[in-house]
């Protein structure tokens, strides 16, 4: 799609005036800012970024082991689920015993979401959150669940899931260019 306004205005420069491709699902590095012109080609381009900048291990997760050589290398593409906190910060104060808001988003990568599950204890229990509106399957999609917060730290971590099923995974992928992170977003809470 091409994108030739926001918000009823014509495209900020900042935002890619006059046009700007938009690909949803894919990385930013599809999103041509500052449009002028198309090429059509039946091929992938052999550019410096497309051929040597913006490359992904061809492997599950884009993930290979530190100095790991050899490894057949794909341009980047479709996006991975992704969850964020919004409204609490890592090593927060809060109050221990009273109802506590947890909110924040997810989006699906190239699917839309299907859960956002909340642990409050590491990682060793899961309850899914409910979810707000589903803008499509291309949106960021709001999250928001309640708990009760025990006295001393409190480990809360998120994950999302797609409609294709794919899930935020527990341990960080690895690549050279650290590209694709979506590992479980974690933060520590301090309840007291």
């Amino acid at each position: 799609m091409i994108a030739y306004a926001m918000n009823g205005q014509p495209l900020p420069l900042l935002n890619g005036f006059p046009l700007r491709l938009v690909v949803p699902g894919w990385y930013s590095t599809y999103w041509v800012k500052m449009l002028n012109d198309i090429e059509v080609l039946d091929h992938p381009d052999d550019n410096f970024w497309m051929s040597k900048a913006y490359l992904i291990p061809d492997t599950p997760q884009a993930n290979i082991t530190p100095g790991q050589t050899g490894v057949k290398m794909v341009p980047i593409n479709r996006m991975v689920p992704r969850s964020f906190f919004t409204n609490l910060t890592n090593d927060q104060n809060v109050a221990a015993g009273k109802p506590q808001t947890v909110r924040g988003i997810a989006f699906g990568g190239d699917a839309g979401v299907r859960d956002v599950s909340v642990s409050s204890d590491g990682g060793a229990t899961w309850v899914s959150a409910r979810l707000g509106h589903d803008h499509g399957k291309y949106s960021f999609r709001q999250w928001e669940t309640h708990l009760i917060p025990k006295a001393g730290p409190m480990v809360l971590k998120i994950k999302a899931t797609n409609t294709a099923g794919a899930v935020q995974p527990d341990a960080a992928n690895w690549n050279t260019a650290g590209f694709m992170r979506n590992v479980v977003e974690s933060i520590t809470l301090m309840a007291s």
